[in-house]
């Protein structure tokens, strides 16, 4: 059955026309089949793909079997190398072992030769280095030693080798510190001994720390010692250990010292250098200067420095000591950056002048000062000395004086307290420790000198404190 197209009429095909309007029925052309040129095309396309398909396996194939390859040469190179590394350590145990044995014939020659190879054959063997510094060593060549050590620390950046190249290092600079000059004394400080040679310098050596003494007991006081060497194993600096001794020039400080106690080289007017090693983790010293580790604390700066002197913005603590006998300081300056402190015309305050922290003792100006009247508390030791200046002003607003602020000062200066009558109890009781200088008030009353008696602190004279600041 089919449709007329003309009027939809529905009929059998058999009747070749439509029965209702005769109209002719014309069957629908069948699909016709795709020609050769198409035909072409389609197995081009799919030669195409075959061939692409058959590349990239290729491809994978040979990436893969190059792959291989590689790992089967690192394979072996790994294997060779390994064996060669171990022979070349066996070798290198031997030549070791051999110079071993030359040094305990005290063959130093032949063992300084057998340690060299050893270091030949196994540029990575840490004894060998160590041996050969030994031997160098053994025969007082401290140069060669310092130089074999070098060596191995800049090849294997061995930590121990750089323990002992700071130590051989230190040994070198006491040899030509001593070159020429004789043992003039030698002695005992606790489990230490010391060496003091004619030209002054002094060699401390042994495992323990130099113990804390009295102001009267200091060893080196009036001798004639120039240039100090603590080495390695010297544990601490114990408290006025080189205190008020005028000859000392510098102090070696090792790696090996953890504590250095209050007022240990304060008053000694020469020494211009306290050097610190540079692996030392508790201690570091820049341009000669003392601080912690981190430059978070100013310990002690050398009273023999002439001068100014800058101090760094990281400095948040400064020891009340740090500057105490430093009679040549001229000015204190703060690095910009700084968070605690700051300065003004020489004069170290805390960083909103809410404290006065240090006035230079040689510091150029006229012979009055006046404290600031942002300024609330003195600290301890702040006019130390600080024998230039005729007339110190304290205005009212400082209700805090640490003790010994105005320790040294002498007979004809004078401490004018303005806008009081007395001193205020808030005032440490000690805080004219040691000061002769005379106490003045605005208005002079009787009741005023009944509040302490300023002077009065002879009885503290020959006292040392064993409190810590």
């Amino acid at each position: 059955m089919v449709s007329c197209k003309n009027c939809n009429n529905v009929f059998d095909e058999s009747f070749g026309v439509c029965p209702k309007c005769g109209t002719l029925y014309v069957p629908d052309a069948a699909p016709a089949p795709a020609g050769p040129q198409y035909m072409a095309l389609q197995n081009e396309g799919q030669l195409r793909e075959k061939a692409a398909g058959s590349k990239s396996s290729k491809g994978r194939m040979i990436a893969i079997i190059v792959v291989l390859i590689a790992v089967i040469i690192g394979s072996v190179l790994t294997i060779i190398l390994v064996a060669a590394g171990s022979q070349n350590a066996r070798s290198a145990r031997e030549q070791i072992s051999l110079g071993e044995k030359y040094m305990s014939d005290e063959d130093y020659d032949e063992a300084i030769i057998a340690f060299e190879k050893a270091i030949e054959i196994d540029p990575n063997n840490i004894d060998a280095y160590k041996k050969l510094a030994e031997a160098y060593k053994a025969v007082g060549n401290y140069t060669e030693a310092v130089r074999a050590l070098r060596r191995g620390y800049e090849y294997t950046g061995n930590g121990e080798l750089k323990g002992m190249l700071d130590e051989y290092s230190l040994n070198i600079g006491i040899d030509n510190a001593i070159k020429g000059a004789t043992v003039n004394e030698t002695g005992q400080i606790s489990d230490l001994t010391y060496t003091v040679y004619s030209n002054g310098v002094t060699v401390i050596e042994g495992n323990g720390s130099l113990p804390d003494v009295s102001k009267k007991d200091v060893l080196w006081k009036n001798r004639k010692i120039t240039e100090v060497y603590l080495k390695e194993g010297v544990s601490g600096i114990g408290r006025y250990s080189f205190r008020d001794c005028d000859t000392i020039t510098s102090i070696h400080i090792p790696r090996s010292v953890t504590n250095i106690g209050e007022w240990a080289f304060n008053d000694s007017d020469r020494l211009t250098s306290i050097e610190v090693d540079p692996d030392n983790n508790y201690y570091t010293s820049v341009d000669g200067v003392l601080y912690n580790k981190d430059k978070t604390v100013l310990e002690a700066y050398p009273c023999g420095r002439y001068g100014s002197y800058i101090m760094p913005y990281t400095v948040t603590d400064v020891m009340n000591w740090a500057f105490a006998g430093c009679m040549k300081l001229t000015y204190i300056s703060v690095e910009g950056g700084g968070e605690s402190f700051n300065a003004n015309d020489g004069v170290l305050y805390t960083k909103e002048f809410k404290a006065l922290v240090a006035y230079p003792a040689a510091r150029n100006g006229s012979e009055v000062f006046t404290v600031p009247e942002k300024v609330t508390e003195i600290r301890a030791h702040a006019f130390y000395k600080c024998g230039d200046l005729e007339v110190i002003e304290v205005p009212s607003t400082v209700i805090d004086v640490k003790f010994h602020a105005f320790e040294g000062l002498n007979a004809d200066q004078t401490i004018l307290i303005k806008g009081r009558k007395r001193v205020p109890n808030s005032w440490d009781s000690k805080w004219t420790y040691k000061c002769k200088a005379e106490i003045k008030f605005d208005e002079q009353k009787e009741e005023s000198s009944a509040v302490y008696d300023y002077n009065g602190y002879d009885q503290y004279n020959d006292f040392v404190p064993d409190y810590t600041y």
